[in-house]
């Protein structure tokens, strides 16, 4: 398999990372060397054989994630992990809410019930670099990173520019294993080219767990990826990812109703980055972000007054924090609303770049999904308070 992997920006800082790197490791991660600001450097295309290990059975093999979206899908093609059957179950889904679920009707919303997660005796170990409630904007690589991927056999990781200061590691190690940069395949696939988001500028948006439709290609890729690295075939993986498509599928069907024609009055998602553009596009809702696509990017006192300005202007109920970034932003919001006599709840937390801790709904990247839908979902359709005078 070929990783076609995008541009990226090289960080002065990375210099001194690699100099450190060099002298408690011993070995060369990242190619550092001085970069002007704004000047960007092409990646080259990687060598598809890393990609194929000839591997049997019994052998050990090591994949390395950046994120806990990629993480958990790669368990659970690998068979390491199973689905929760109570996950995106429509009764489940309408206990919670106020939507109804068409089920017994002639032509149900819903897909058929998927498969069962099958496992498999194969030797496989799954590592994730990014925790729960980690930004991996802005996540800066540690020693222990770096021996966690140097002995990594597969790295697998959004790409995109999402792992913005990991990608020159990423980029020289592609140079002696098989790294795969989910995303950049996908979008590098004409067919799919045309579902993705830019931003003003032009960026692609780099948040594809939020399209049900990407991340199930995401799934056939990753599949793809483990199955290569095997001499015989190995049809349990393109057996698992089945499972997470139909998943996928399901879980697309009920959003794609719960959101439909009135059932949900206002139509704003306003967060504190814009991580659901994918999200917003499906639901028909309009993102608002007090961040761009990244969450380098700085809020400014006009970006708050201006989000303050549109939740009065369309009475809006609700705004969202997010797990992974400072709910600062928000709360300035929210005051600067009520300053100008509205009242705007907080609606909840919503998943966006990280997966939530073990026990929780969001541990598990399909339960994410089902934890921000309802959420999103039951703030949206609460009543809209009085505007006061």
């Amino acid at each position: 398999m070929t990783t076609l992997q995008f541009p990226v920006v090289v960080p002065r800082w990375n210099c001194v990372l690699n100099h450190l790197l060099l002298f408690f490791l011993g070995t060369v991660l990242v190619s550092c060397r001085a970069v002007p600001d704004g000047v960007q450097e092409e990646l080259t295309e990687k060598d598809g054989s890393l990609c194929t290990a000839e591997l049997v059975s019994q052998d050990a093999l090591h994949i390395v994630t950046t994120t806990g979206q990629i993480g958990n899908t790669v368990r659970l093609i690998a068979g390491l992990d199973t689905i929760d059957p109570m996950l995106w179950s429509p009764e489940e889904i309408a206990a919670r809410t106020v939507w109804s679920a068409n089920i017994g009707d002639d032509e149900p919303t819903t897909s058929p019930e998927p498969g069962e997660i099958q496992p498999t005796d194969l030797n496989i170990q799954v590592s994730v670099m990014l925790g729960p409630g980690t930004d991996p904007h802005l996540y800066v690589p540690t020693f222990k990173d770096a021996e966690l991927l140097n002995s990594a056999d597969v790295i697998i990781y959004n790409g995109l520019h999402l792992e913005a200061q990991v990608l020159n590691a990423l980029h020289e190690l592609a140079k002696t294993r098989c790294v795969v940069a989910v995303g950049d395949v996908l979008y590098a696939n004409e067919e799919l080219a045309g579902m993705f988001l830019h931003d003003k500028n032009g960026l692609v948006d780099p948040h594809i767990w939020n399209s049900p439709a990407l991340w199930r290609e995401a799934a056939i890729t990753i599949a793809q990826t483990l199955a290569g690295m095997y001499g015989s075939p190995q049809a349990v993986f393109h057996q698992n990812a089945d499972v997470v498509v139909s998943y996928l599928t399901k879980a697309e069907d009920i959003i794609l109703d719960m959101f439909s024609d009135d059932k949900v009055p206002v139509k704003y998602l306003v967060t504190a980055h814009d991580a659901f553009g994918y999200y917003s596009a499906l639901t028909g809702l309009k993102t608002l972000g007090l961040q761009g696509l990244s969450t380098e990017t700085e809020v400014s006192a006009y970006d708050i007054q201006a989000i303050a300005d549109t939740i009065v202007e369309q009475k809006i109920p609700a705004l969202f924090v997010e797990t992974s970034v400072s709910e600062d932003a928000v709360r300035a919001v929210q005051a600067a609303v009520q300053a100008k006599g509205w009242q705007v709840e907080l609606g909840g937390e919503l998943y966006s770049d990280a997966l939530g801790p073990a026990g929780t709904e969001g541990e598990s990247y399909l339960g994410m999904l089902q934890h921000n839908t309802v959420t999103i979902f039951r703030a949206l359709t609460d009543s809209v308070p009085e505007q006061s005078e």
